[in-house]
């Protein structure tokens, strides 16, 4: 099974003619498959590519669960 993860869009520039996004994870990448991304966007990324831009609501949700989990994981409680 694969997982995605999300990150946030911080920033978008041009590099060699196509445009790259910078996440809130420190990584630039491609957003030849988001091409309407914007900054501020919560994306979905796989393998290192963005293929999806998330609902607001849909990404904090996801967001959301990842913390708690996170939480559970390190011995908080949730």
């Amino acid at each position: 099974m694969c997982l995605g993860s999300i990150a946030e869009l911080v920033d978008t520039s041009t590099k060699d003619g196509v445009r790259v996004g910078h996440l809130d994870d420190g990584s630039v990448v491609t957003l030849a498959f988001v091409p309407d991304a914007e900054v501020g966007a919560h994306l979905l990324v796989h393998l290192g590519i963005p293929v999806e831009v998330l609902d607001p609501a849909v990404a904090s949700d996801a967001l959301a669960l990842r913390e708690r989990a996170r939480s559970k994981g390190s011995g908080g409680t949730g």
